[in-house]
């Protein structure tokens, strides 16, 4: 229904940029948070619940790659600078 579509949209907002915090550089966090509220914004006027679908799986896709981002480039940036202090 229209109701679970917008709480789960809303949901993936949340955690979307709960997610880019998650990032290891200020630059990376602000990127995904722009990106973010630009794709939602570009998005809100949308009423087609085959497309409201769509965008919801990608929205969906999209927190995975930013989380797994998040993660490989934090362990990159730590690996790095641990090797820039010996």
């Amino acid at each position: 229904t229209a109701s679970l579509m917008r709480t789960r949209a809303l949901t993936l907002y949340r955690q979307l940029l709960r997610g880019a915090m998650k990032m290891p550089t200020p630059n990376r966090q602000n990127y995904v948070i722009r990106k973010t509220r630009d794709e939602y914004r570009a998005n809100m006027g949308v009423t087609d619940p085959e497309e409201i679908d769509f965008l919801i799986r990608l929205a969906d896709t999209n927190l995975d790659t930013v989380m797994v981002q998040a993660e490989h480039l934090t362990r990159l940036f730590n690996d790095n600078s641990r090797n820039t202090d010996l």
